[in-house]
């Protein structure tokens, strides 16, 4: 029942976090533009982006061994319905649902009132500091992947390659 319960907070979490996008963006003059609702532009720019921070993620597992070993135990003991919530609320609401905010909604409203850079570094410390309870190490390496998905916001003009990123981040992340 533990794994269920775990699971189904996971995901209610990412479902309330989707809703507030949801709701803030029914009321955005110019969603599209302003949230990143929008093809992206400058894909090779950006899967430039996507290659560093797909080296970084490696990178620093392969250094600091933030992901922890290899071990299928838990999924194998999980009940089934638990496993996929699981990876429905970590790999792919979660990421969309904390994309949205942080490098939709906060980028879009932060931008043209501070400038990019800035916007950029608010954005990725506001998101490391959502995952406080991760030792203060992991949360220096969020903070750079909160730099590099901003990268990929402000180079394609669109939220979906952040997404993307953030959701393939996760999924190696869990397992």
């Amino acid at each position: 029942m533990d794994h269920i319960q775990s699971a189904a907070v996971k995901l209610g979490v990412s479902a309330a976090l989707a809703t507030f996008a949801y709701i803030r963006l029914r009321k955005t003059e110019n969603p599209g533009e302003r949230w990143g609702l929008q093809a992206p532009s400058h894909m090779a720019a950006g899967l430039a982006i996507a290659a560093i921070y797909l080296a970084w993620m490696l990178g620093t597992d392969l250094v600091t061994h933030w992901r922890g070993p290899w071990d299928f135990t838990p999924w194998i003991a999980a009940p089934l319905a638990a496993s996929i919530m699981r990876v429905l609320a970590v790999c792919l609401f979660g990421p969309a649902a904390e994309e949205l905010v942080f490098r939709g909604f906060l980028y879009g409203l932060l931008k043209d009132r501070i400038g990019i850079r800035l916007t950029i570094a608010i954005t990725a410390l506001g998101w490391a500091v959502l995952h406080f309870d991760y030792s203060w190490w992991v949360i220096g390496i969020i903070v750079v992947d909160g730099v590099l998905l901003g990268l990929a916001r402000w180079r394609t003009g669109s939220v979906y390659l952040p997404i993307a990123m953030h959701a393939l981040y996760n999924l190696y992340a869990i397992w």
